[in-house]
């Protein structure tokens, strides 16, 4: 834990992840849990990727924001949206987290020995403003048979996870290369994050 940095406002974050709050953590910034209980938005028809995990995010942060009491008005609201986007020829497909074992195993067959984007949105709220940003990573899975993929899907690890995998759990097996962001794989794009942080005047960097 480092101790580089000074609160200039309370932090709430706008996510119930184990991962993203560890994250916070690990960089010594105090934060309150607030996890967003707004219903997910769909894809809109013809809807980029991207634009729709920036739009999921927003709604998001603007839902808790909203909900802050009197006292908690002066707070920043922090909140993330992960995506796995597959692009074939027929366009962009976004696998979201499985609903069961049997999804969870054709989400990985799709993208065994094939490259894909992970997209992290994020969604800097307060003051009744917005500050949206992203962090696009290319991952690449080695070619698994059907039966790993199969004993990886039968396990716990990847029904809460976009994707149907977890690079920082057991699915690290599953990928041979990374190029970007291992933390915005994971769920939040650590230097992105810390960045606007302190660009919006919610950190600054400890004197002395």
């Amino acid at each position: 834990m480092t101790n580089a940095f000074s609160m200039l406002r309370p932090l709430i974050l706008a996510s119930g992840s184990p991962r993203r709050r560890a994250f916070l953590e690990s960089v010594g910034i105090p934060f309150a849990c607030r996890p967003a209980s707004c219903p997910e938005p769909r894809p809109l028809p013809g809807e980029e990727p991207r634009a729709y995990a920036m739009r999921s995010a927003e709604a998001k942060a603007r839902f808790v924001l909203s909900s802050l009491s009197e006292k908690e008005k002066g707070a920043a609201v922090l909140a993330a949206d992960t995506i796995v986007i597959l692009r074939d020829e027929g366009g962009p497909s976004i696998l979201g987290k499985p609903r069961d074992e049997e999804e969870a195993l054709a989400m990985l067959s799709r993208l065994s020995g094939r490259s894909h984007e992970v997209a992290t949105a994020c969604c800097l709220a307060m003051d009744g403003r917005t500050e949206c940003f992203d962090d696009v990573t290319k991952v690449t899975f080695a070619p698994w048979p059907l039966p790993v993929l199969r004993a990886y899907a039968a396990s716990s690890d990847p029904l809460d996870k976009a994707g149907a995998y977890g690079i920082q759990e057991g699915g690290a097996f599953l990928v041979r290369g990374i190029e970007g962001s291992w933390s915005a794989v994971v769920g939040l794009p650590l230097d992105k994050v810390l960045e606007k942080l302190l660009s919006c005047g919610v950190l600054a960097l400890r004197q002395g």
